[in-house]
């Protein structure tokens, strides 16, 4: 079998549009781990609402979370953190202000934000993590934070993100997995890079490893891995770029991708086999 590693994008990709695992992809992982294959997700999500997701699945690896930002075991274990630096973070909050747009300050993987607004319900509705809401964001921006991200309209925030990107060149990554998500985290921390920490650290070859997403945060792991695949319901150059375009998130397209590539091979990996 030629892949033994599997790294899943969660919103958009193994997630329904109603935020849960279907059960077509419940028993694909499930018959890929039984044939010795490894599974991570690689989320912009908080560790916190990732969590869930890898517990229900009793993934054993390392999880990439805020874009790879923090990679952490299911047991707490920290095995990078990359913050994005206190300076670039004032100036995503003096950009935001400017554009009148609502900010979600990550710290200590706990989530601040500024305003009770329709994006503070959406993100709650998405992430199941309740806000710490408080008057002022810069009062909480004294320690650097794990991530930040801007919500609004789409043309808004197109405008802000090509603003953002020319201010923080070489001083943080800014990156979209939504057109009303602007995510903004350390300059060397992408999706990409938290996949190659993680294969480093256990000693796999890229081109054992199948990586599936479905946004722009997920072109870099896409185009690294030995099997870049994008969901049908992926945007267009994202699809483009992949080795493979599968079903979308609502009809089991990480499901089709385990059956295709893994499964229909069906040899269990042996202990001694060359990762």
């Amino acid at each position: 079998m030629r892949y033994h590693l599997l790294a899943l994008d969660l919103d958009g990709t193994l997630l329904d549009d109603d935020k849960t695992i279907s059960a077509c992809n419940q028993d694909a992982i499930r018959a890929a781990k039984d044939l010795g294959v490894m599974v991570t997700l690689s989320t912009g999500r908080m560790y916190r609402s990732a969590i869930r997701f890898a517990n229900e699945l009793k993934i054993e690896l390392p999880l990439i979370t805020y874009n790879g930002a923090l990679i952490k075991d299911r047991a707490g274990s920290v095995h990078r953190e990359l913050l994005l630096p206190l300076e670039s973070a004032h100036t995503v909050l003096a950009v935001a202000r400017e554009y009148d747009l609502h900010v979600n300050v990550f710290i200590a993987d706990d989530l601040f934000v500024d305003r009770n607004d329709v994006w503070t319900k959406r993100y709650y509705q998405t992430s199941r993590i309740p806000p710490r809401i408080v008057s002022n964001l810069q009062s909480v921006l004294t320690a650097a934070p794990n991530a930040m991200a801007l919500l609004g309209s789409k043309e808004k925030l197109r405008l802000v993100r090509t603003i953002l990107a020319e201010k923080l060149i070489d001083k943080a990554h800014v990156t979209t997995s939504d057109p009303h998500f602007v995510e903004i985290i350390h300059p060397n921390a992408s999706k990409q890079s938290g996949l190659a920490y993680l294969l480093r650290e256990l000693g796999f070859k890229t081109e054992r490893v199948i990586a599936i997403g479905d946004n722009y945060n997920d072109l870099d792991m896409i185009n690294y891995a030995g099997l870049g695949v994008a969901m049908a319901n992926a945007p267009e150059e994202v699809r483009a770029q992949a080795d493979y375009v599968t079903g979308n998130n609502n009809n089991g397209g990480v499901a089709h991708v385990i059956n295709k590539f893994i499964l229909a091979h069906g040899k269990k990996l042996s202990q001694s086999q060359e990762w």
